[in-house]
């Protein structure tokens, strides 16, 4: 049983504040200062309110804009949920980690402000897992690239699959390396930005074309299939890693990020037949929207219900910057857990409807594949032993 009192000794006094109206400029001097310093969180403010925060990949980003002088810190804004001390609890803290995808959470006590920073919290949990093993809930699906492919295509495969990191393989399909956006940005783009201020577009180009080899971060960090989670926690809070590549003799099986320990825990806290948690980036949706996304999500989980028991559901919404007739393409990902195991599809099309509708499909297909391979295990057994 965690406590909450030793839950509220993680909240840390330490964070800079700026104001949403201040410029990107201002912002600048703390990219040396994160990582060396204790404070790694920039809390943004308006009228004494926190409207939300910015975070580090954000505020690279930031960098390599045309007119930081002129642009404001809001155009970086993450809003974000704060968590009033009294109402604090494990399973809140975890919701925010995966809703708000910062890697802190602020907490508001007596007019003042402090945040517990994702390490902290998942070393705190840590004990939540004993038993567990990586192969629980790695994600089996992921993007791999060669060490000799460029930085551009790499990039294109990120956007078009909506995530934010690739495996890199040598000649023999064995992992060396992991590339990141944010590697892309703070070893491509800002330097680039910091040596010439004007227009940058031409080098730009240039440097997508360099090698994946170059830029990535290697060696990389690697788990076992069979390693314990509490052995990876340690590891990437060690380490300041977001993941790790899950590999067997080189050979890459998966990856393990932050986000799938605490939807883990999140599911095996929260005691519901059926839990939907929504992250949502960069788009609005209105309460119209997500009770009918619910409402497609219970149709399926009705159909599957016996199989798959008791299910926690994660739906990641982003949209691209794409429209066709008035409508955003969207990029829907759902992830669902359950007894048994983990299911997960993506999906795009215009508008969320239809982005969930796609994912769902993919999502079905998957489920009903896993359900088929367990029937014919059973009519297996049942021929094996009447022959017996």
């Amino acid at each position: 049983m965690i406590n909450v009192e030793e839950l509220r000794e993680l909240i840390r006094e330490e964070y800079y504040m700026i104001n949403a109206e201040e410029t990107l400029s201002k912002l600048f001097p703390l990219i040396e200062k994160l990582g060396k310093d204790k404070a790694n969180a920039i809390l943004v403010e308006e009228d004494g309110k926190i409207l939300g925060v910015v975070r580090e990949k954000d505020l690279i980003r930031g960098r390599a804009l045309k007119n930081p002088h002129e642009t404001k810190v809001r155009s970086l804004l993450v809003r974000t949920g704060v968590i009033p001390l009294a109402e604090i609890s494990p399973e809140k803290v975890a919701r925010r980690f995966i809703e708000d995808s910062t890697p802190f959470v602020v907490v508001s006590f007596n007019g003042n402000y402090g945040v517990i920073y994702i390490n902290d919290f998942i070393k705190f949990i840590k004990d939540e897992f004993k038993g567990v093993k990586v192969r629980d809930l790695m994600q089996e699906e992921f993007l791999t690239v060669r060490r000799f492919d460029t930085v551009g295509k790499a990039l294109s495969m990120m956007k078009r699959y909506g995530v934010d990191r690739v495996v890199v393989l040598d000649e023999k399909g064995k992992v060396i390396g992991v590339l990141t956006g944010k590697d892309i940005v703070d070893r491509v783009i800002s330097p680039k930005k910091r040596a010439r201020m004007g227009d940058f577009s031409g080098e730009k180009e240039k440097a997508l074309s360099i090698m994946v080899e170059s830029i990535m971060s290697a060696p990389p960090i690697c788990s076992k299939p069979n390693d314990s989670i509490s052995e990876v926690i340690d590891l990437m809070a060690e380490n300041r890693i977001s993941s790790v590549v899950v590999e067997r003799e080189g050979i890459p099986e998966g990856i393990l990020m932050k986000r799938d320990i605490l939807e883990f825990f999140l599911k095996s806290q929260e005691k519901k037949e059926i839990s939907v948690q929504f992250v949502i980036q960069n788009i609005s949706t209105d309460e119209f929207e997500r009770e009918e996304i619910i409402k497609d999500i219970e149709k399926f989980m009705r159909k599957y219900k016996d199989f798959l028991g008791e299910t926690h559901v994660y739906i990641y919404l982003k949209k691209q910057r794409v429209h066709f007739r008035s409508l955003p393409l969207i990029s829907a990902k759902i992830k669902i857990w359950s007894a048994k195991g983990l299911f997960m599809a993506s999906g795009e099309s215009w508008g969320i409807e239809y982005a969930i509708h796609v994912a769902l499909e993919k999502l079905e297909r998957e489920v009903q594949k896993e359900k088929d391979l367990i029937e014919e295990g059973k009519l297996e057994k049942v021929v094996y032993e009447f022959f017996e």
